[in-house]
């Protein structure tokens, strides 16, 4: 008897702050396995957005090598937006670099298929084929709360990626015309500008200005001692993020209206690591005209974009190949 042919693909995460590379195995595309996983700071001191290329793939070439494999394809899921027909991480407002070059280095490279996907997309379709419900729940959104802020969509059973796959950009809704925070995109009153990792600390600042100017304590420098600021029961921070959950809860509602979804996963270390100030506070805050979905917080490892790149990656080869074959 023969033993059936195992699919081997290679996968990055690119983010704003990490990459991630991996190699996953088994014997369809819907059911794979990690072999090899390695995560590296982001290259941001290179010439231009190539140094982030050159890294990508140089990550995913150790993971295929300590695996032992040559890939039978490669996904990628990254940070957007993305450049016409996904070529390229495109003028992205937390990138290190305006143009990150993705499809045809890669493409080049390693001489396979490379299937690329939003992260916030990447994190949905993995937990669709994969999360407790395995496909059984059809209209999913995951919500990431972490450098940025974004969403994948699944809508009845099937990914919702938009024109060149920039659907779910949900951090760059408008929650707030009081504070008009700046957003790393130009824009203003962005939900990411009030809310994500990077900019969280500088809304804090103008809430200090408006509601705390006294305040003799040093202002934190980054989000994460802004939480630690509120958790040891500093009263200005603790006051910050209960505006803050007005906030967030004004961008889940936003999220119910637009996908009515069943179940809302979210993720990203700025929830996952702060449930308490970040996640529990938003749902009260909720003021939804649909019914409000289950919300529930996703586990802390942040491997659902990577594994998402992979499953997508395997799935669309293997649509590829039977699209090829009946076309013979």
């Amino acid at each position: 008897m023969n033993k059936k042919k195992e699919i081997s693909v290679a996968a990055a995460d690119i983010g704003a702050t990490h990459i991630r590379s991996a190699v996953f195995t088994g014997e369809s595309a819907g059911n794979l396995s990690c072999d090899v996983c390695r995560k590296e700071t982001i290259c941001r001191d290179g010439p231009d957005g190539t140094a982030v290329t050159e890294q990508a793939v140089r990550m995913i070439k150790t993971a295929c090598n300590e695996a032992g494999c040559r890939p039978d394809a490669i996904g990628i899921s990254a940070a957007g937006p993305f450049s016409a027909g996904k070529n390229s991480i495109h003028l992205s407002p937390n990138m290190p670099y305006a143009e990150i070059p993705l499809k045809a280095p890669l493409e080049d490279t390693f001489s396979c298929p490379v299937f690329i996907l939003n992260d916030a997309s990447a994190g949905a379709y993995c937990e669709y084929i994969t999360g407790r419900e395995c496909g059984t729940c059809r209209n999913i959104v995951y919500l990431t709360i972490s450098t940025g802020i974004g969403c994948g969509i699944i809508s009845d059973g099937r990914l919702i990626e938009g024109a060149d796959g920039n659907a779910g950009e949900i951090g760059h809704i408008c929650v707030d015309t009081s504070y008009n925070m700046p957003c790393g995109c130009g824009g203003s009153g962005h939900w990411e500008a009030y809310a994500s990792g990077s900019r969280m600390p500088q809304f804090f600042c103008a809430w200090c200005r408006h509601n705390a100017p006294e305040r003799k304590s040093a202002l934190p420098g980054t989000a994460a001692e802004l939480c630690n600021a509120a958790h040891s029961g500093d009263p200005d921070a603790t006051a910050f993020f209960r505006e803050l959950a007005v906030i967030n809860g004004c961008g889940l509602s936003t999220i119910i209206s637009a996908y009515a979804p069943k179940k809302i996963i979210v993720d990203g270390p700025v929830a996952t690591e702060n449930p308490d100030i970040i996640f529990e506070p938003a749902l009260k805050h909720i003021d939804a005209y649909l019914p409000i979905p289950e919300i529930v917080l996703e586990g802390a490892d942040g491997m659902a974009p990577l594994k998402g790149a992979a499953l997508f990656a395997g799935m669309s080869l293997i649509r590829q190949n039977c699209n090829i074959r009946s076309e013979d």
